[in-house]
């Protein structure tokens, strides 16, 4: 009996010791395959759209593993192979280093967040102010300062003269047009303002700032901050091995533009560096960038919701990707020529990023971080379905141009919502499910644009609120009416150039202030297409001005015309033809410098 025990008892630990290392080695065996899957599904990815990828760099961190992928060609003419050394344009990702330095000074107590910003800016300094209510830190992390945009000074090739960061917010065409804290409008100029404020409250110039503050201990040892990469050699040269191409592929001719507002979106660099950052703000004590773990946990804790709801919308300058465990915070970028998207789960410790040469792309800086972080999942409402009829309506975003020629583009940036069914809409071509009263959902595009929230503002009637801006229902009048003079616009530039190829064929020389009237109109036309072109092509606000000022004087000189057209057929006897045609030489410069006037082409 008590060798037959003994062998029972020595069977017993074996069998134990057997289940046990099983046990202990089943989750490692689990993790690898789940890093596994991840791995191939990115693979698979890219290998589906890689004849649309010009070059693209893959960061994922989940489960405490690090996975890279790099496809495809920085520069495809020369063959030059995306790697761990590519160079990539950070865009608007620049902003988190602002929000990471706000927060450090506010950790130190050198910065509060809810103070008057006038505190910390120099007296001979004063930012774009319209409104009594004072604009704080938080205001300008949320991008609810209430500045409008701008299309100039934005990008500039090969500029004239380098400014200071304080130079460039002073010189900005900017304006406040919204009271602070009630309108969600993406600003780069609110972005630039937060890192002068760092800047002065520190001591430090922003960049060096940066470089102390953040590259250094980060290790960060290839990447650049100022707008020229004056502050890294080896960045700068390295840049000049990278082209930028259109999504289809198309080599962007120039590429090299400067960012006047630096801190918004001039940062370069490897991929491996935005890797630092990232596990950075994963790092459960938040060192080394913060001294306490509460204020890493702040920066990815949610500052503002969308309107009437529970769903995060902003945690301090870093925007909420809908995805399904609803805690993922981060920040896309675009420039001239580079794209690219970063995010991070603190609670489920995952992080993404995507940097890619490619202009405006979206296959991968937001189908991959949806691969990563899983779709969108609203919790159920208890409330009835509305009809959704109620938010039909022509809609344009707060971020756009409210003043000065700029304004017209909010024309071409307007989207029309219109229901599909009882309680669905369309826009954009996407269709969007009622998840409950004002909240729509869309399977049609990439989760990061998922989510659309309307809501009732006390001040701008009916609001559409996505991600960076709120969009508001303008009257259907409104919309025609701007419309119809922009075409009417054309149908004068039209019937000034028949006239004008008439009298050239018939040689016509019977009244030459008709046809002074109508070259103006061809001229200032043309000027103005010229304006709008090289304001697409990313220019200075002083570059254009000289053409502004010219229409100022076709406005004056089609007065004169006008007012001698006008004495003519009245004291003069004339045919009626000629009379025909002097009204409608009148009514083309009428119509001209009624658009010229109402979209502020002169200023």
């Amino acid at each position: 009996m008590n060798v037959q025990a003994h062998l029972l008892f020595r069977l017993f630990v074996h069998v134990t010791l057997i289940l046990m290392f099983s046990l202990l080695s089943l989750p490692a065996a689990c993790a690898a395959s789940d890093r596994q899957t991840v791995e191939d599904r990115l693979s698979d990815y890219l290998k589906t759209h890689q004849e649309t990828a010009a070059g693209v760099a893959v960061i994922v961190f989940n489960d405490g593993e690090l996975t890279y992928l790099m496809d495809g060609f920085a520069d495809r003419n020369r063959k030059i192979l995306i790697d761990e050394d590519t160079i990539f344009e950070w865009g608007s990702v620049s902003k988190i280093l602002v929000w990471i330095s706000v927060l450090q000074l506010a950790e130190a107590g050198r910065l509060d967040l809810d103070e008057d910003i006038a505190t910390y800016l120099p007296e001979d300094f004063r930012p774009e102010i319209s409104y009594d209510k004072p604009v704080t830190l938080e205001h300008l992390m949320n991008h609810t300062a209430g500045y409008d945009d701008s299309y100039t000074d934005l990008m500039v090739l090969n500029p004239p003269e380098v400014k200071s960061l304080r130079e460039v917010l002073e010189a900005a065409d900017v304006r406040q047009v919204f009271p602070p804290g009630q309108v969600v409008a993406y600003s780069n100029y609110g972005a630039g303002l937060a890192a002068y404020i760092v800047e002065h409250v520190s001591g430090m110039d922003y960049r060096e700032y940066v470089e102390t503050q953040i590259f250094q201990p980060l290790q960060m040892t290839k990447t650049a901050i100022d707008p020229e990469q004056d502050d890294h050699d080896w960045v700068k040269k390295q840049r000049k091995n990278v082209q930028g191409y259109t999504e289809d592929l198309q080599l962007i001719e120039q590429n090299r533009y400067v960012i006047p507002v630096y801190p918004a979106g001039s940062v370069m660099g490897v991929a491996p560096d935005l890797q630092k950052l990232m596990l950075a703000l994963l790092s459960e004590d938040g060192a080394p960038l913060f001294r306490y773990r509460h204020t890493a946990d702040s920066l990815l804790e949610p500052t503002l919701y969308y309107p009437g709801t529970d769903i995060p919308r902003i945690a301090n300058g870093l925007f909420f990707l809908p995805s399904a465990s609803g805690q993922v915070f981060g920040h896309g970028g675009n420039t001239f020529a580079f794209s690219s998207s970063f995010y991070v789960d603190r609670q489920a410790d995952t992080g993404v990023v995507v940097v890619t040469n490619m202009a405006g792309e979206s296959t991968f800086t937001l189908g991959i971080p949806e691969i990563i972080f899983g779709d969108y999942k609203h919790k159920e409402g208890h409330r009835a379905l509305e009809a959704s009829s109620k938010w039909a309506g022509i809609y344009e975003p707060a971020r756009v141009p409210r003043h000065g020629f700029s304004k017209v583009y909010g024309l071409f940036l307007r989207s029309e919502a219109k229901p599909s069914s009882a309680h669905e809409l369309t826009m954009n071509d996407l269709r969007y499910s009622q998840a409950e009263p004002g909240i729509y959902l869309t399977e049609d595009d990439f989760s990061a644009y998922a989510l659309d929230v309307y809501s009732e503002h006390w001040g701008n009637g009916k609001t559409l609120s996505s991600a960076q801006t709120d969009l508001f229902r303008i009257p259907l009048y409104r919309h025609l009416l701007e419309w119809g003079a922009i075409v009417l616009g054309g149908l004068a530039a039209l019937l000034s150039l028949c006239f004008v190829l008439f009298s050239m064929v018939r040689r016509v020389r019977k009244n030459s202030f008709l046809l002074a009237q109508h070259s103006l109109n061809l001229l200032v036309v043309l000027n103005i297409i010229w304006v709008g072109y090289q304001t697409g092509s990313m220019t200075t606000y002083r570059s254009i001005q000289p053409f502004l000022t010219v229409n100022l004087f076709y406005m004056v000189g089609s007065l004169i015309i006008s007012g001698i057209l006008i004495f003519q057929m009245r004291f003069n006897p004339i045919s009626k033809r000629d009379r025909l045609a002097s009204i409608l030489t009148v009514m083309t410069a009428l119509i001209v410098t009624g658009n010229i006037l109402y979209w502020e082409f002169y200023f």
